[in-house]
């Protein structure tokens, strides 16, 4: 179960958050355990009691302690929970330690992507496999080594960037089928609606098709203003 705490004022948004994330499906059970806060005092208080896997906060509450203060306190009791901040303002946004940001307003799809993005390099949620295969290659997720493993060149190896083995990774983890542009943009970057966003995407497809181009089964597909499909 993934133990997530809200530090929000406006309690409408807060319950949209909540009710969302709590809904349950026709076959699946929620996966979240919720705890809410109106404000930076509450969300300590909370983060004491409730020892959340992940905090999502605001920056603005009002009268009580804002979110930056928080996340600073939070920090200064060498705390490392991930935390994801929710602003409509991004002058308010500050180097306090949050680990990821989404500009208001947002879709509760897109933040639940990015909570299962943070947590899955710390042990919670569905874990990504250690490595993939990819026609001749093979790919390391840990070290972003995709190593030629048969025929003319066997045992060369290509260091992806940390972006591109991420968005290779989404791939594999699909292989074959139409990954969403939307839901990489948003696990990746923390954003989907957003021009540089996707124009960086693209960018990195470009890189990644360079690297296994070695290789001509290997194929990566662009579905217009659809998604993305990794064939291997």
């Amino acid at each position: 179960m993934i133990r997530l705490l809200i530090v929000e004022d406006d309690t409408n948004l807060s319950f949209l958050i909540k009710r969302t994330l709590l809904k349950k499906t026709a076959d699946q059970e929620s996966e979240y355990i919720v705890e809410t806060a109106s404000d930076g005092a509450e969300g300590l208080k909370a983060v004491a009691v409730f020892r959340p896997d992940i905090i999502v906060t605001d920056l603005e509450m009002g009268d009580g302690m804002d979110g930056n203060a928080m996340i600073e306190q939070i920090r200064a009791s060498k705390n490392d929970v991930p935390i994801i901040v929710l602003t409509g303002k991004m002058e308010f946004l500050k180097q306090s330690g949050a680990n990821m940001y989404l500009k208001k307003p947002f879709n509760v799809r897109q933040l639940d992507l990015n909570i299962r993005s943070l947590l899955q390099h710390r042990g919670i949620g569905p874990q990504s496999e250690n490595s993939y295969r990819i026609g001749r290659f093979k790919f390391d997720t840990a070290s972003r080594c995709l190593e030629t493993t048969e025929g003319e060149g066997a045992g060369t190896q290509i260091r992806i960037t940390p972006t591109g083995a991420k968005v290779l990774e989404m791939l594999c983890r699909e292989m074959g089928k139409c990954v969403d542009r939307k839901k990489i943009q948003a696990t990746i970057w923390g954003d989907y609606n957003n021009d540089s966003i996707s124009h960086n995407l693209d960018v990195q497809i470009d890189k990644l098709r360079r690297a296994l181009k070695a290789d001509p089964s290997v194929s990566i597909e662009i579905i217009k203003k659809t998604g993305i499909i990794l064939n291997g």
